[in-house]
């Protein structure tokens, strides 16, 4: 039996998964605020989690249309 795959629902979990990834990024950035005590590195690793947060959320909200 064939089984149908809903495109919208593969991109629904890419996004998903994007958002799950961004957030060890910014639990990654804490690790390494708390260790190594660089702000820049921190603040750096937190944006790139933020942005790829973002990117999966749209992703997730274009998937509903």
């Amino acid at each position: 039996m064939r089984r149908i795959v809903n495109k919208n629902s593969c991109v629904f979990y890419f996004g998903k998964s994007l958002q799950a990834s961004a957030l060890a990024v910014t639990a990654l950035a804490l690790f390494v605020g708390f260790k190594e005590e660089s702000m820049t590195k921190e603040l750096t690793m937190l944006s790139i989690g933020v942005i790829i947060f973002l990117a999966g959320k749209g992703i997730e909200s274009r998937s509903h249309s």
